[in-house]
């Protein structure tokens, strides 16, 4: 992709801003004033010290505090580094042991053994064992903690039962087959915290309690502005990290955070705003990846907060009405236009649904008449300052069919946080990666894009035979998955977007993402050669 290209690309931050403040992960990123990033020439070495890495981030790394299970997926690049997973995210997208060593089901893929790793210590000494990894997942059924919404009772991928079989054993038992249970188990979602911090949570608001390379220098720490951690030579995984320090500075205005990583204030910068990609690219170097889909997720399915919103064909009319092909020609060229909310290289990724649901407007309208709305309906959209440019494009398009989409000027950001409960749609960039039938599981269908619990036996059906399959029998269930998702009506894909960091290629090497998940894999990056 070349400059001439990203230079028309609209910024989307604001909606990843948006939408961080639904999900947790990043619930503070649109309050935060900017913090440092001076400009200044190009192409200079890092200003870090020896054996430090700087990474710049653009929203606060942990607004709510130290437990990572309050934080989506996304947050993962920072909580690794204090925090171990059962499981994690390669860089080539695949999922392997951390925390555990071995793993098998029994023949009904209802029943998952974890055999856990021996030597590996908390902060305050204690050893990980089955008790505490118990502990840790009994922990699900708070519906506060992001991390666990398709493990917690109801979700897709529920545990109904851990049993500790020895110390260091441990027995999961799912509602439902799980063919692959390291998938459900993997980065924030198998999060181990400490005994400390189980036994006392708020410890967790200014006390990281993790078995991680790395521990909290609080001295150094200022929360949302700084945050300075040191290695911990004694941890397990210690020689798996390059550095001795990580500091982690929050830069939430797109410009410095460009500029950080320009002079050389930073290593590596993420996620860069799109009007800044060419700057930082002139002077370092960028890496990226795709699987962000921006789009509608429709929260009202049962017509609770809007009567339309009760009709599979209501639904439908919006998504034949989306002119996606020149909305992206006109403001994110470079994006690839979708009719589906799985990414381009996610597994069930079906071509044909961009051809079957693409723009139709003679198609909406008679859905519309089908649905008893002949003459369109209302749809309220919550907007805090002016709507997005994105939103407005496409307001334009449905009202040609007669969609009138209102936008409602909140008077606080928590009338925009309520808005999966107010309004019939929300919009924004979501991050589904390369398992989405875990983003359907714990966000789609069993999170907060279903606040009302609607049901379709169709998705859900899918969706069950996906997570108890492997194979082509996965494949299939994942491709018949995504095509009831969007012929049901319940996400109004627009576009797949790319996901940016930056970096200073004369102080580190190319950084990688985590697969097709739009967070870095912090333990792999490198001094430059």
């Amino acid at each position: 992709m070349n400059r001439s290209t990203l230079s028309s690309r609209r910024t989307t931050r604001p909606l990843r801003a948006r939408l961080g403040a639904v999900t947790l992960a990043l619930a503070t990123a649109t309050t935060l004033a900017a913090c440092g990033g001076n400009g200044g020439g190009g192409g200079a070495g890092s200003a870090s010290a020896e054996g430090t890495l700087t990474f710049a981030y653009d929203a606060d790394a942990a607004p709510t505090g130290y437990d990572p299970l309050l934080y989506s997926q996304g947050q993962f690049t920072f909580f690794s580094a204090l925090y171990d997973a059962l499981f994690v995210t390669q860089a080539d997208g695949t999922v392997a042991p951390s925390l555990v060593t071995e793993f098998a089901n029994d023949a009904e893929n209802t029943q998952t053994t974890l055999t856990l790793r021996e030597g590996v210590t908390f902060t305050d000494g204690s050893p990980l064992d089955a008790e505490l990894v118990k502990a840790n997942l009994d922990r699900r059924s708070d519906p506060d903690l992001e991390a666990y919404g398709a493990l917690a009772p109801g979700g897709a991928s529920e545990i109904t039962d851990v049993t500790v079989q020895d110390p260091q054993t441990v027995v999961i038992t799912w509602a439902q087959p799980q063919a692959r249970p390291d998938s459900n188990l993997v980065d924030t979602a198998g999060v181990i915290v400490g005994p400390a911090g189980i036994a006392d949570p708020t410890s967790l608001e200014t006390t990281p309690d993790g078995s991680g390379a790395y521990t909290l220098n609080t001295d150094e720490t200022t929360r949302a502005s700084t945050y300075t951690l040191d290695k911990n030579d004694e941890a397990w995984a210690a020689d798996e990290w390059t550095y001795d320090t990580i500091v982690f500075d929050v830069i939430t205005d797109p410009q410095a955070l460009a500029n950080a990583v320009v002079s050389g204030q930073a290593d590596v910068a993420t996620v860069l705003d799109p009007t800044t990609i060419d700057l930082v690219e002139e002077r370092q170097s960028t890496v990226s990846v795709g699987g962000t889909i921006v789009g509608f997720p429709v929260t009202d399915k049962t017509g609770a907060t809007n009567p339309a919103f009760a009709s599979e064909q209501a639904r439908l009319a919006m998504i034949y009405a989306t002119d996606r092909e020149s909305l992206v020609a006109d403001l994110h060229d470079g994006s690839r236009p979708t009719s589906q909310l799985f990414p381009e290289s996610a597994p069930g990724f079906d071509p044909a649904l961009d051809e079957e649901f693409g723009y139709d407007p003679d198609r909406a309208r008679e859905l519309l008449a089908e649905a008893g709305f002949p003459d369109g309906f209302d749809v309220n959209y919550t907007v805090l300052g002016q709507p997005e440019e994105d939103a407005v494009a496409i307001q334009s398009q449905w009202a040609e069919v007669g969609i009138r989409l209102n936008f409602v000027n909140a008077t606080s950001t928590d009338q925009v946080f309520a808005a999966v409960r107010t309004d019939p749609v929300i919009f924004g960039p979501f991050t589904v990666g390369a398992n989405p039938a875990g983003f359907v599981a714990g966000v789609l269908y069993g999170g907060f894009m279903n606040m009302q619990g609607a049901e379709e036996p169709e998705i859900e059906g899918s969706l069950g035979a996906a997570l108890g399959a492997t194979g082509d029998a996965q494949e299939q269930a994942l491709t018949d998955l995504n095509r009831a998702i969007t012929a049901n009506g319940w996400f109004v894909p627009v576009y797949e977007d790319f996901v940016y960091a930056g970096y200073n290629a004369e102080s580190v090497a190319e950084p990688s993402f985590a697969g097709t998940n739009a967070y870095l894999v912090l333990s792999q990056i490198q001094p430059a050669s």
